[in-house]
């Protein structure tokens, strides 16, 4: 017992050490713009491109020194001054492309070395030219789909070999066409979803999959909040994240809503709002733990703002097992269901239960059940992820995680 009690403090130090509990600020950046284009890179943050109020499409490049807490000019992108654009990081390297520019829709892709501080131009698409579209790298491949470009929005999709220098086209995205949809590469898995159509209702809340393998789409679930369209992605450990954005109808939410997908299950966790309400077409990068969040429009007012906001994101590691407590668990087998769970858990065991404590993930107990009959009430609870501590009668314990979803 005293084995398992310690394991579990353990865990609570691992968590209380790693999560941070709301958003604070960070460097302002030097000018408001929208649609930068973000990537990390050696432990710095980068944003490229975009527009501000008086030009409108910029050729800007910043970097951000995280432990300094200051961006530094560096010398402009030397393509096309340009918004709506998008871009990657993989390898070491920074990934820029497509986009407008005052004039033109775009499609070229150039490749930035940190080291060198240098841009190279890569390639074009065969495809048409276009603003607002999905861009992923993976296992060596640039994907590009979607987006909006001279005959309105579409829903094909482009896989680049970089090494090869070859474009292939993929089968299109089972879904309407769109622009401006969230997207992000999760352990190699490639998602996309959301944004902008033509067809009623023109914002769109559905989620699909593609198979690199098999070269085709899985239909997921659908995201479990209002549909959503032009906030910020990324990916960090073994979740992707989607930030801020307009709602359902295409204008400001209250709150700036922060999700976390997890493939495992096919489940999406809410995490605490930005400060402020949403914000249309900022920026983010992650360095470490931290995602840094910056840039974008000020739907309500029409300001493009300077403020900046960082979260140090909920990725706990996993604390090693003391020694004993799989034996001191091998008494009993317990399994908790439906996971998210947005009204009811239910508990499966075998050895009659006692008691189950919901801890939450600053280690503090935030509801007690003695003598369970089969489920609980987790509908008061906020979203998000917990532990469950559960306790049998002959005192053997186990801790279980479980998400709580959204109702």
């Amino acid at each position: 017992m005293k084995k398992i009690l310690y394991s579990i403090v353990l865990l609570f130090i691992c968590l209380q050490t790693t999560v941070a509990q709301d958003w604070s600020s960070f460097a302002d950046m030097p000018f408001g713009r929208h649609h930068p284009v973000t990537f990390t890179l050696d432990g710095y943050g980068y944003a490229a491109t975009g527009s501000d109020a008086l030009e409108g499409p910029v050729r800007d490049f910043y970097k951000y020194d995280p432990n300094a807490d200051e961006w530094t000019i560096l010398s402009q992108f030397p393509g096309s001054p340009r918004s709506f654009g998008i871009g990657y990081a993989y390898e070491g390297k920074g990934y820029l492309g497509f986009g407008s520019s005052a004039t033109a829709y775009l499609k070229d892709i150039w490749v930035f070395d940190p080291v060198a501080e240098d841009w190279d131009y890569l390639t074009a698409c065969p495809c048409d030219a276009r603003q607002h579209p999905a861009f992923l790298i993976s296992d060596g491949k640039i994907y590009v789909g979607l987006g909006s470009g001279a005959n309105g929005n579409l829903n094909d999709w482009w896989e680049y070999d970089i090494n090869a220098n070859d474009w292939n086209q993929m089968p299109n995205i089972p879904g309407p066409q769109r622009h401006h949809p969230y997207q992000f590469s999760v352990k190699g898995e490639l998602y996309t979803g959301m944004g902008h159509g033509s067809q009623a209702p023109t914002i769109y809340d559905d989620w699909y999959h593609f198979d690199q393998e098999t070269s085709t789409w899985e239909v997921m679930n659908d995201f479990p909040s209002q549909a959503r369209v032009a906030g910020t992605q990324f990916d960090h450990g073994d979740y992707g994240y989607v930030l801020s954005g307009d709602g359902a109808n295409h204008s400001f939410m209250s709150e700036g809503e922060f999700w976390q997908y997890d493939l495992t299950d096919d489940s999406w966790t809410q995490f605490p709002s930005h400060p402020g309400i949403s914000i249309w077409a900022p920026g983010s990068f992650v360095i470490e733990d931290t995602v840094y969040f910056f840039g974008g429009q000020n739907r309500q007012t029409g300001v493009y703002p300077t403020d900046a906001w960082k979260f140090q994101l909920p990725t706990p590691p996993v604390p090693e097992e003391p020694a004993g407590l799989a034996e001191a668990n091998s008494n009993f087998n317990v399994n908790l269901f439906p996971i998210p769970a947005s009204d009811f858990l239910a508990i499966q065991s075998s050895v009659e239960i006692e008691s189950v404590h919901i801890i939450n993930l600053a280690g503090q107990v935030v509801a007690s059940h003695n003598n369970p009959n089969g489920s609980i009430s987790v509908r008061q609870l906020p979203a998000g992820v917990y532990l469950a501590q559960v306790r049998t009668v002959d005192g053997d314990e186990q801790i279980l995680r479980w998400v709580k979803a959204q109702l």
